[in-house]
């Protein structure tokens, strides 16, 4: 084998003994560039695929890639560093790590003993191009990697971002070994695939590490090139949803429209579902009312606060009014609607935190969802917490999205951001008539052990403060 892929333990993300929700999209991706590429290449999402560690280390020790890359997001990259720290025990193949923790602190993590390389930014390309070289039995630090040799760090060029993105082979769904095993909120039936229309995001929000990522053009892939993944997915293997990845997939509303009447003239068949969120300052009633033509079902928005004061502070762009008004307005088509929310933004106070769940409860979404704010390296806020001496916690594997905030606010604990947390999901959840819609609007089988599972979180969340 050339290369094995690896998605280490989400356990600090999800939560010890949570599926995963969806296959690592950005894997698939990297995968499929190098399968055409002529590599051999393998992909292993951990908690999916490995029952013991020890059968971890007896595959890798049976196939003996040359090259081991590791994606990993911020509260899974102390998981990823210690599986590298084992394998180096048992032969010294070459370690990549990419991914969003790497991208934001490249240097740092090139440091680690046991890291080879990082690949920051976009990896299709960078590794492809790398496994050439390597594959010759060089090892060549080409644009946008950095790698170790002989204790000297050579750094290739910043790599563009990949303007044509209908270049890249569609995900390699084929790699997975048990897609079945994975567990999407809000899906109805499975099974269920993603996909990505676009990377990219313009906005300036201080807490999202998307713009380091994928950088701040939106660039979008055909709408040919996407319906034909869609197609080519419910054949190949029978996908009933699809659940959409993009950070922005309505910016652009010429381009939306033209999908979704694509979709619609071609009766593709699928329903559709967001991962993400929409913004919803970018959605009007001629996308709507499209999006219900060609099959989507629920619509959530990223809220954030109801704080016109903090949405102002964290650079959100949203007016309260507007996100009211739009609200109603998907409400009144009939989706079925999330909203999310962050607790403990900088410059929060009781008051705040009061405003943003009285909010929630006035906007009435089907479902809401309230987080901890956390401070991703990478992003505004990671940088003026640590620049004001507010962050208490440099241990990644606390950055879970619920875990304990790793910070402390002037004038508000920790333990008053917690409490408020617990107190937004109680007067949402525990009232008679949300428990009845939410009972009311299960459809499937599917369905209802994703709604058993959610009121398993909801009492872990009530009982923990």
């Amino acid at each position: 084998m050339d290369i094995l892929l690896i998605n280490p333990s989400q356990k600090n993300v999800y939560g010890i003994g949570v599926k995963p929700p969806y296959p690592p999209l950005g894997l698939l991706y990297l995968g499929a560039a190098l399968l055409k590429n002529g590599c051999s290449v393998e992909i292993i999402d951990f908690d999916i695929d490995i029952k013991r560690k020890d059968n971890f280390f007896d595959y890798v020790k049976e196939n003996h890639p040359g090259v081991i890359g590791f994606t990993a997001v911020t509260p899974c990259f102390n998981n990823a560093l210690s599986l590298a720290g084992a394998i180096k025990k048992i032969y010294s193949p070459f370690i990549i790590f990419g991914g969003p923790h790497t991208t934001a602190l490249p240097e740092e993590v090139i440091k680690e003993e046991t890291i080879d390389g990082v690949v920051i930014g976009e990896g299709e390309e960078t590794v492809a191009e790398f496994m050439n070289y390597f594959k010759q039995g060089k090892v060549v630090a080409v644009d946008g990697i950095i790698i170790k040799d002989k204790g000297r760090f050579l750094r290739g060029r910043k790599r563009d971002f990949i303007e044509n993105l209908d270049e890249l082979p569609f995900p390699a769904w084929s790699l997975l070994k048990h897609p079945m095993e994975y567990s999407p909120p809000d899906a109805r039936d499975m099974p269920v695939a993603t996909v990505m229309s676009s990377r990219g995001c313009p906005y300036r929000c201080t807490f999202c590490q998307a713009p380091r990522i994928w950088g701040r053009k939106i660039r979008r892939r055909s709408v040919d090139n996407v319906v034909a993944e869609i197609k080519f997915l419910k054949s190949r293997y029978g996908i009933k949803e699809i659940h959409i990845a993009d950070d922005d997939f309505t910016h652009n509303k010429e381009w939306t429209l033209d999908f979704l009447r694509k979709v619609e003239k071609e009766r593709v068949g699928t329903r559709f579902y967001f991962m993400n969120g929409l913004r919803i300052d970018n959605v009007d009633m001629d996308i709507l009312l499209g999006m219900k033509r060609a099959g989507f079902v629920s619509i959530g928005f990223g809220v954030e606060s109801g704080s016109q004061r903090i949405l102002n502070s964290v650079k959100k762009g949203l007016k309260i009014a507007g996100i009211e008004k739009n609200f109603k307005m998907v409400k009144g088509l009939g989706f079925k609607t999330w909203a999310f929310f962050i607790l403990g933004f900088l410059g929060e106070t009781p008051s705040s935190l009061k405003e943003t769940v009285d909010f929630s409860i006035s906007l009435d979404p089907d479902f809401a969802k309230y987080f901890y704010l956390v401070p991703f390296p990478g992003t505004d806020v990671y940088k003026e917490l640590l620049t004001k001496n507010l962050l208490l916690d440099r241990n990644f594997s606390n950055y879970g999205l619920y875990m304990e905030p790793v910070y402390e606010l002037p004038g508000l604990s920790r333990y008053e951001i917690k409490k408020a947390l617990t107190r937004a999901y109680i007067k949402f959840y525990l009232r008679p008539s949300k428990i009845f819609k939410i009972l009311f609007r299960i459809r499937s089988l599917t369905e209802l052990k994703l709604n058993m599972r959610a009121v398993l979180f909801l009492l872990r969340k009530i009982i923990t403060v």
